[in-house]
């Protein structure tokens, strides 16, 4: 058996359950935030728990916070259990309480539902998280120094997906391999471009882990390689995501919104998209560029 696939499987079954563990003890670190911020334009500062700090796009928000808008700020914010935006503009200071915010002095906000697509009341956004599990399986072995672009220990939409890496010279020659949940290995090829698409006689079935490494030789002699997991999206999760997804055309925090979704469902090469597109909407916001980056 490949020994970079003995690897990736002795990590998910050993590393896995430890984060696992670590998540379950996470609820009792902090409070959950009652809303989490879709849009921003201009200067927010928020404070709560003797701390106060400069707010950003994906800000999680618990009961209690309290927001100074700056004037001529304009800031959107969804409360992750009843599913409502509102918008405030600045100068204002508001609360956030449990089921909705008080504004203590400024304009009253705008309520508005969350305009996603089919199916969008039957579901609940949750506030995306500082840290992505999925980063600590990133070039975890010191050889790997191929980035991989995509598919990045995530679930795709697609039923044929395409793997993407970046170059580490020009006219390298690269070799891509495809592995199952067992280490059986399903593909083999050498490829010269830094992309490919499986060929028609390699089926992959939904919700299956596979294994997928590329690989390069340097003239010197050194070998580098990185690796990562992926699965299919089941059907219906694919006809959910294409149902509640938003015209390009939506609102800035529509779109964050629905990339939020679907960074919880484990879509995070789809999420990266609206991320980075967000990202050059606001390109003043950290957060956003972090997320981008991942």
């Amino acid at each position: 058996m490949n020994a970079t696939v003995d690897f990736i499987i002795l990590l998910r079954r050993v590393v896995a359950p430890l984060l696992l563990c670590a998540g379950m003890l996470s609820p009792t670190a902090r409070a959950a935030g009652v809303a989490m911020v879709t849009d921003l334009q201009g200067k927010a500062t928020a404070s709560g728990d003797g701390q106060t700090y400069d707010l950003t796009i994906l800000a999680e928000l618990e009961a209690g916070a309290k927001i100074q808008l700056g004037a001529g700020a304009n800031l959107v914010v969804l409360y992750l259990d009843g599913g409502d935006e509102y918008v405030f503009k600045g100068p204002s200071m508001i609360e956030f309480r449990p089921k909705q915010p008080e504004v203590q002095s400024g304009a009253k906000p705008e309520r508005r539902d969350l305009t996603l697509g089919n199916g969008a009341k039957d579901i609940r956004i949750k506030a995306v998280g500082m840290a992505q599990v999925a980063l600590v399986m990133r070039d975890i072995r010191a050889n790997a120094r191929i980035q991989l672009l995509s598919l990045h220990n995530t679930r795709t939409l697609e039923a044929r997906p395409e793997f993407r890496w970046t170059a580490l010279q020009p006219a390298s020659k690269y070799v891509f391999k495809l592995a199952d949940e067992t280490g059986r290995m399903m593909y083999e090829a050498e490829v010269i471009d830094t992309s490919i698409k499986l060929p028609a006689v390699v089926q992959l079935k939904e919700g299956v882990p596979y294994t997928w490494e590329v690989s390069v030789r340097m003239p010197d002699g050194k070998k580098y390689s990185s690796s990562a997991e992926f699965a299919i999206a089941h059907a219906d999760l694919r006809a959910q995501a294409k149902a509640l997804r938003p015209a390009a055309s939506a609102r800035l925090s529509t779109r964050i919104a629905y990339a939020a979704w679907l960074n919880q469902m484990d879509l995070k090469d789809e999420a990266r998209t609206y991320w980075e597109a967000a990202s050059a909407e606001r390109p003043e916001d950290a957060r956003l560029r972090g997320q981008a980056a991942q």
